[in-house]
């Protein structure tokens, strides 16, 4: 072979390798895509290619939160306070020796008093007058009195009026009978409950139609 020949074939080599490099290093084929054969699977994978991750808020109940708390139960629980019913009070009466103990609780609204300015103690004073009276064939004198005013957390007003009775023969109570509501026409109801001296309970729901207390 003459030396003109060599180079010939040489440079078809070169030619020949070239191209084929050139075709290795050559633009991708074209991007895949699923045909319909790859069912809606493969066609969701495609579309979620390429979405950035999101991040969600936090639902989860703050530490010491109760998850299964009713919000509104809880908006209503925010209005601190003891219970507060206006035309409602609560009576209890005790027997101890000779003496006899009423004590009764109601809103200051019962009396007619305006709950945002309540009177002082001594003031309110005159709320005790002629609650209630004993009842029975005996003779009882009353021996002390008291009245307290408070506002509570929730804004509300309340009286607590304490009336004590010192009787003669006091085996001869029969009950107590509660003048309030003449008085005090905002009395609608009192809850009452009886203690004597011996464990007896008596419980009554007191109203305009039905202001005495039986002991028995």
């Amino acid at each position: 072979m003459t030396s003109s020949q060599t180079r010939h074939l040489i440079s078809a080599l070169a030619a020949t390798g070239l191209a084929a490099l050139l075709a290795a290093c050559g633009p991708a084929d074209k991007p895949y895509e699923p045909s319909e054969d790859d069912g809606p699977e493969a066609a969701a994978a495609v579309e979620y290619e390429g979405v950035p991750e999101t991040g969600f808020a936090d639902e989860s109940p703050a530490a010491g939160e109760d998850p299964d708390a009713d919000p509104d139960l809880a908006a209503e629980e925010g209005h601190t306070g003891e219970p507060h019913e206006h035309g409602s009070g609560e009576l209890s009466v005790t027997r101890d020796e000779d003496f006899l103990t009423l004590t009764l609780d109601a809103p200051l609204a019962n009396f007619g008093v305006e709950e945002a300015a309540p009177p002082s103690d001594t003031e309110a004073e005159k709320y005790a007058e002629g609650i209630a009276e004993p009842m029975g064939p005996t003779s009882c004198e009353e021996n002390e009195r008291s009245v307290t005013t408070r506002v509570d957390e929730g804004g509300h007003s309340a009286m607590t009026i304490s009336v004590v009775w010192r009787c003669a023969k006091i085996d001869r109570i029969e009950g107590l009978r509660i003048n309030a509501f003449t008085l005090y026409p905002g009395f609608h109801k009192i809850e009452a409950v009886y203690l004597g001296p011996d464990g007896q309970q008596a419980a009554q729901e007191l109203t305009a139609d039905n202001a005495e207390l039986d002991f028995d």
